[in-house]
């Protein structure tokens, strides 16, 4: 599995890169670059696709482009016409609503008389970002905006009166420009194209969704390269770690913990791989269905599905590096070491539970696998051990042996908001003292009850009706 899963990490990762480096590689260029600024002698269609600046200095009227999902009174996306003195042509922005304060600023100026838009700022507003040919929509949008523009109306209210005509259209460079406009729109002068210009947008990417993309492609290369070193390194032919029969005890018995430690640690890998899998697809299908039910479906490719991948492969390399960190055969071999020497600190007794673990034939071990844990061990003559997947280790000394005692534990834990059942099975291990205890001297716990049942079966084998055997 092991093998499998890195060759389909390495391809998918790779292809995964290459697409949003390609889809979102030449946006990012150009963003580096920076816009170039729109040229007196060219045309909005010469401009169309590239990134530039442009200088805002006559909105004529407003439109709502877009509205928060599930909020139809809240706008996500405002829409500014405006005209163009040089072109003598209208260019539409868009700019997201927390950001339009600037334009709502300039159109509210453009409806005032002279006198009070001398004492107003009537600085034109830089926008950057591409142009491009409005959709069948926009354009109607548009049209409208500008049939509702406050601009438009004053101008028809104003057209018999020379005094307000020559207050709000007559006395400042902008009443004339304004003035000429409000003409040519009531002798029937439309445009046949509309271009559209949205802040930040390069091509038909906004900033962010580059840099989510970009940020996607990345974090797949680096996933491409790790997993390629990974699958690179897998096919080198390990040497054996098992020394030969004629090994001194130590060193079998280490071989054995290793064997076990080996077994754990691959299962723990193959489960980090599932869940690593499960994690990204889960994720990705999540934002996917956020955009289809947003109605964003033109998003996305933009932004939906590199940011579902993005989340879900950070996701998935915690799950893993967690899962990895843990599946160590000689990290746990190390710890196995160490609590041995705490459990039997006399080294006498050490080396010879060693001595007798090595030469206690498999019929005598036992082992449960689950996805919580992993032991193992022996029923020797004089000592039973238990080693734990975590390095733990619990030696039982036969010959002080009293009282084996089994019982199932249940109840509930807090995991959260939801209350979870938990049920483990244990044997406890009373040792032969003058004064009964409540606690016993040792307890080793199973997950599965049968395997608590063949344990016992091997206690039974080696003791006989020697030991007191009950059931709590």
């Amino acid at each position: 599995m092991k093998k499998l899963f890195h060759i389909a990490v390495t391809l998918c990762s790779a292809v995964i890169a290459v697409f949003f480096l390609l889809y979102a590689g030449p946006q990012l260029m150009t963003m580096q670059t920076g816009p170039e600024p729109l040229k007196p002698e060219q045309s909005f269609a010469d401009a169309a696709g590239t990134y530039i600046s442009y200088e805002a200095a006559y909105p004529v009227a407003f439109w709502a482009e877009e509205y928060y999902s599930g909020d139809p009174d809240r706008i996500k996306t405002s829409g500014y016409v405006i005209y163009d003195v040089n072109r003598d042509a209208f260019v539409c922005i868009l700019i997201p609503k927390e950001k339009d304060q600037d334009f709502d600023r300039l159109l509210r100026g453009m409806a005032l008389a002279a006198e009070m838009r001398a004492d107003r700022d009537m600085s034109p507003i830089l926008v950057n970002g591409s142009l491009t040919l409005a959709s069948q929509e926009q354009a109607g949008n548009v049209m409208d905006a500008l049939e509702e523009s406050k601009i438009l109306e004053q101008y028809i209210e104003f057209m018999d009166s020379d005094t307000y005509m020559k207050s709000y259209f007559g006395e400042d460079e902008y009443g004339k420009v304004l003035r000429n406009m409000c003409q040519k729109l009531l002798d029937g002068e439309h445009q046949s194209e509309w271009y559209v210009l949205e802040q930040g947008n390069i091509g038909s990417l906004g900033t962010g969704e580059i840099w989510i993309c970009i940020l996607t492609a990345l974090l797949n290369v680096l996933i491409f390269l790790f997993s390629l070193f990974g699958l690179l390194k897998g096919n080198q032919t390990e040497t054996s770690q098992t020394p030969a029969a004629s090994g001194s005890a130590m060193e079998r018995f280490l071989a054995e913990q290793r064997f076990y430690a080996k077994d754990w640690c691959t299962f723990n890998l193959n489960r980090g791989y599932r869940l690593a899998s499960m994690s990204v697809v889960v994720t990705l299908a999540i934002f996917v269905a956020i955009g289809i039910f947003v109605k964003a479906a033109d998003r996305l490719v933009p932004f939906y599905i590199p940011a579902g991948l993005l989340f879900g492969e950070l996701v998935a390399l915690l799950f893993w590096f967690s899962q990895s960190n843990r599946s160590k055969p000689e990290k746990i071999l190390k710890k196995i070491e160490k609590y041995l020497a705490k459990e039997l600190p006399d080294a006498s007794m050490r080396n010879a539970f060693i001595e007798e673990f090595v030469n206690t034939e498999q019929s005598w071990s036992f082992c449960e696998k689950t996805k919580e844990g992993m032991l193992w061990g022996k029923t020797g003559e004089r000592f039973w051990s238990i080693f734990l997947w975590n390095g733990r280790v619990t030696i039982v000394d036969v010959s002080q042996l009293k009282e084996v005692q089994t019982e199932t534990i249940s109840g509930t834990v807090n995991s959260g908001a939801v209350r979870v059942h938990y049920v483990s099975y244990a044997a406890n291990f009373y040792y032969q003292e003058d004064m009964p205890k409540r606690k016993p001297d040792k307890t080793v716990s199973f997950n599965v009850e049968d395997r608590l049942g063949f344990f016992m079966s091997l206690v039974h084998r080696r003791v006989g009706d020697s030991i007191t055997i009950t059931c709590k």
